[in-house]
């Protein structure tokens, strides 16, 4: 049986939430992508976030910088580039 995704996640945030009968809660969302050979991954929690609105607002911003920062996918490490002679 196929799992269904939840439908608060959206493209690299997955929301998680552990069941009510599980020994430790955990509800958040979790950025996650990768670039390179790196994996960039981080979590928001509700709680520290002051609810699930906001630990969703930590997390788009997270994503959108550290996207901006990271090499494009697929991208060659600079000392991998060949160099043009002139």
């Amino acid at each position: 049986m196929r799992r269904r995704s939840n439908p608060d996640s959206e493209p690299n945030i997955r929301r998680i939430d552990t069941k009510a009968r599980a020994a430790k809660q955990t509800h958040g969302f979790q950025v996650h992508f990768l670039r390179g050979k790196a994996a960039v991954t981080r979590m928001f929690s509700d709680s520290l976030y002051g609810g699930k609105a906001g630990a969703r607002r930590a997390a788009r911003k997270f994503k959108r910088s550290a996207l901006g920062r990271a090499p494009k996918r697929g991208a060659k490490p600079r000392a991998q580039q060949r160099r043009r002679r002139r």
